[in-house]
């Protein structure tokens, strides 16, 4: 979501943001209008077939399949540049890594047409995280990390209560920004 709503910053390295889940696309079309998500392209995997599984990034035992939350940098020629690969559903790295990778690349800024993906979402589709549950989740991430962080004395598990507290901030400080837009 942080990479997703900083769409001037991805865009101006010459990138976009492609998202692919299990999730078919009519769920996905139903994200796209419940988040505003025109600026990044949802790619559908429902069996990790196509993309998730040769990417080493689909867990077949978890829920039925599920992808793995990963961030990948993909150059113009196909070749991978950079890959976080998340420990769980809940990790996720720092802008700034990502930010200078697509920097290395070089590239020209983009200006890419919004995704529109065209399909009829049922008012009844539920399941999806409600805009309104984003400021909430997170602040209370944020508050469970600083609070096992100093419960716990082994300086590791402290350095992952950090880094997932500082994620937790990340993901606010994107989401104050561009709440107005989303949502």
């Amino acid at each position: 979501m942080r990479l997703a709503t900083n769409r001037d910053r991805i865009h101006g390295a010459g990138a976009e943001v492609i998202a692919i889940s299990v999730d078919d696309e009519v769920r996905q079309a139903g994200m796209r209008d419940r988040w505003g998500l025109s600026f990044a392209r949802l790619v559908s995997d429902p069996g990790g077939e196509r993309f998730l599984g040769p990417l080493g990034l689909f867990d077949p035992e978890e829920r039925d399949g599920i992808a793995l939350p990963a961030i990948l940098v993909i150059d113009p020629d196909g070749n991978e540049v950079y890959r976080y690969e998340g420990r769980d559903f809940a990790d996720r790295t720092t802008d700034d890594d990502v930010y200078k990778a697509l920097d290395g690349l070089g590239l020209e800024a983009i200006d890419p047409s919004p995704w529109d993906p065209r399909i009829d979402v049922p008012s009844e589709l539920r399941g999806f995280f409600r805009p309104s549950d984003f400021g909430p989740y997170f602040r209370g991430t944020r508050s469970g990390a600083t609070a096992i962080g100093m419960r716990l004395p082994s300086k590791e598990t402290a350095a992952v209560a950090r880094e997932h507290r500082q994620m937790a901030q990340a993901s606010l400080d994107a989401w104050e920004v561009h709440e107005p837009t989303l949502g």
